[in-house]
C-alpha cells in the first residue's frame, strides 16, 4: 500500500496528479490507517522505523483478530492477531498523522482528501462495539467511539478548508432473516450498528464535507467472475441514509452501469463510484457514456503488486477482439442488473 508521509513519497504523487489533471480530471488522496489489520512485520519496514509514529500493529483495544467466514479471500495467516491498545495521550499523534498526509496530498496536487473510515480499519475500529473495549473517553457510547473521526474531521477541513475533505464509511445492519449483519469487514462488527451509523451519518451535515462515501454491504469474495458475483444482484441497504444526510452522497460497492443509473435515478445517491471495473477500464467514463463494451476484471491479481491486472487494461477500441489480449470484453448489456433485468 503505497504512503504519503515522506517528502519522497510526495513528490512521487505528483507524476500521478499531473497526469489525471491533463485528462482534465480531479483526484481525491483516500488516506487510512489499518489498525490491527496490518501485516506481521511491517513495523520492521526501515520507512516506518523512521518514523516516531506508534508502530503497528495498534487498534482500539488489544482484541483479538479471529478468522471468519466473511466474504473475502484473506490471508489469515498475513494478519496481526493481537494488536496493542493505542494510550490516550497517543491519540494526539494520530490525528496529526492524519494531517501530514493531508498536507502532503494538497502539496503532491490532489483535489480532495477522503478519510477512509470504513472496511474494518482503524477508525471504524474505534466506532465499533466489536472491537472498542476502551474504558476513557474514546470508548463506551457511540459518540465517545466517534470520537476520534470527528477529531479527524475537523483537523483536516482546518488544514485544507471547506469541501476539501470527504469521508467513507460502509455502514452494515442486521439481517432479520439471519440474524447477522449483512456484511463483516475483518470481524469488526458493533451491537448497536443502526443506532451507531445514523448518529455518524446525521453528524457529517455539520462539516463541510466535499462529498460522503457509503459503501453498500455486498462485497463478495476475490475468487468470484465478475458475472458469477452474487453481490451485483442483492438490493440496495445503505439508501435510506440518503434522508440522513443533506450533502453530496455516493455510493459504491457491486455496482453496474445499469444499476448504478437506477439507484441515481431513485434518488439514492447523487453519484456511484465504481472500484472494479474502473480499475480494468481505464476510459470507464467513456465507454459508459458511448456504451463501449468493458473489459472483464481479474480481481485474482488485484493485489498482486505487479503491473499484471493494475496497469496492463486496454483504453477501448473496436480492434481489441482482433488482437492479441488477455482480457475479455463484455457488452455492457449483458451485466444489466437492475429493476428492469431478466
Amino acid at each position: 500500500m503505497p504512503g504519503i508521509w515522506t517528502v519522497d513519497q510526495t513528490i512521487a504523487w505528483r507524476e500521478v496528479t499531473d497526469a489525471v489533471h491533463t485528462k482534465g480530471g480531479v483526484i481525491s488522496c483516500q488516506l487510512l490507517h489499518t489498525g490491527r489489520v496490518a501485516q506481521p512485520g511491517i513495523e520492521e519496514h526501515p520507512i516506518v522505523r523512521q518514523t516516531t509514529a506508534p508502530l503497528p500493529p495498534v487498534s482500539s483495544s488489544a482484541t483479538p483478530l479471529e478468522q471468519s467466514d466473511e466474504p473475502g479471500d484473506y490471508n489469515w495467516d498475513q494478519i496481526a492477531k493481537l494488536p496493542r491498545a493505542l494510550e490516550t495521550a497517543e491519540l494526539s499523534r494520530v490525528v496529526q498523522d492524519y494531517c501530514l498526509a493531508a498536507r502532503n496530498a494538497h502539496k503532491a496536487g490532489f483535489d480532495y482528501v477522503e478519510i477512509h473510515a470504513a472496511h474494518g480499519y482503524l477508525i471504524e475500529q474505534f466506532m465499533c462495539d466489536g472491537v472498542n473495549k476502551r474504558e476513557d473517553h474514546y470508548g463506551g457510547s457511540k459518540e465517545n467511539r466517534c470520537r476520534l473521526l470527528f477529531e479527524i474531521i475537523e483537523a483536516l477541513i482546518a488544514e485544507l478548508g471547506p469541501d476539501r475533505v470527504a469521508v467513507r464509511l460502509s455502514p452494515t445492519t442486521i439481517n432479520p432473516t439471519t440474524g447477522k449483519l449483512y456484511q463483516m469487514y475483518f470481524g469488526v462488527t458493533s451491537s448497536d450498528a443502526e443506532d451507531l451509523w445514523d448518529y455518524a451519518i446525521q453528524k457529517m451535515n455539520t462539516y463541510p464535507l466535499a462529498y460522503l462515501l457509503l459503501t453498500e454491504p455486498r462485497v463478495g469474495a476475490l475468487s468470484v467472475l465478475p458475472l458469477d458475483d452474487p453481490s451485483i444482484h442483492q438490493p440496495l441497504r445503505n439508501a435510506r441514509f440518503r434522508t440522513l444526510y443533506d450533502g453530496v452522497l455516493i455510493g459504491a460497492g457491486g455496482f453496474t452501469p445499469n444499476s448504478a443509473l437506477e439507484a441515481v435515478g431513485a434518488g439514492a445517491y447523487d453519484m456511484i463510484a465504481f472500484g472494479r471495473w474502473f480499475l480494468s477500464n481505464p476510459d470507464l467514463p467513456e465507454r459508459l457514456l458511448l456504451g463501449n463494451p468493458l473489459n472483464l476484471y481479474d480481481r485474482a491479481t488485484f493485489y498482486g503488486g505487479g503491473l499484471v491486472g493494475y496497469t496492463d487494461y486496454p483504453e477501448f477500441s473496436h480492434k481489441q477482439n482482433e488482437t492479441v489480449s488477455r482480457y475479455d470484453l463484455i457488452e455492457q448489456n449483458l451485466i444489466k442488473v437492475g429493476k428492469n433485468s431478466k
